[in-house]
């Protein structure tokens, strides 16, 4: 076969074009803030939310999901004041996703404080509907709660964190995430976890999304203002 010399490639520069999507893929990040409307609970001791976060999958997601990439989603909950901004409860959710090639199913870990759970899924819009969203999640209060006092929900997403710190901490509160073991109280934890996300574009993650809530009055039926 004749190849002209015009349309050849230098055979140095094939190995860059080959390890350059790698270099892409571990440099890309994806940082968006959103306003969205949260539903508000209360529970016996505290209160649980619900809410929708779709916005996460993206085609660039669902294509690592689809190509059996292990992907894990941290989702972390805070309630905070709105004049103080001190946060009040909080909640963790973290989810873990493979892509099973040969059942061609989606088998899907859930842990958060109520404990774990697995689930296997036949295609991606289940998958999208049951991880795109937080259904009563429970907040763990970190002070107390006062009765009409106006506070603010965030929910913050991060696909695929690489930080050690972070992940080590992650594991240490959904082994015990009322605080009522040696490892701190729940007050304690998210305190030096809120530390890690000082500035979300320094996150070692894929994705960072974040979602504010209006601010809420905390009743009985805690209703947006």
């Amino acid at each position: 076969m004749n190849v002209s010399r015009r349309n050849s490639w230098p055979v140095w520069v094939v190995p860059v074009i080959l390890l350059a999507p790698l270099w892409v893929f571990g440099q890309v990040k994806d940082v968006r803030s959103y306003h969205r409307e949260v539903e508000l609970r209360p529970l016996d001791s505290g209160y649980a939310v619900s809410a929708q976060y779709q916005e996460v999958f993206t085609p660039r997601l669902r294509q690592r999901l689809s190509n059996g990439f292990t992907s894990r989603i941290l989702v972390d909950v805070v309630m905070r004041e709105v004049k103080k901004k001190t946060p009040v409860a909080a909640g963790l959710l973290r989810l873990t996703i493979l892509y099973d090639i040969w059942e061609e199913s989606f088998h899907v870990r859930q842990e958060s404080g109520a404990g774990r759970k697995d689930v296997h899924l036949r295609s991606m819009k289940e998958l999208i509907a049951l991880c795109g969203s937080l259904r009563q999640l429970a907040l763990v209060p970190t002070r107390e709660l006062k009765e009409g006092a106006k506070v603010r929900i965030e929910v913050r997403i991060t696909v695929n964190p690489t930080s050690a710190e972070l992940r080590s901490k992650v594991r240490r509160y959904l082994a015990n995430p009322d605080g009522r073991g040696h490892i701190g109280s729940p007050r304690s934890f998210f305190g030096s976890f809120s530390r890690i996300f000082v500035n979300e574009k320094d996150m070692q993650a894929d994705m960072v999304y974040t979602y504010r809530s209006p601010p809420m009055s905390l009743t009985t039926n805690p209703q947006a203002e």
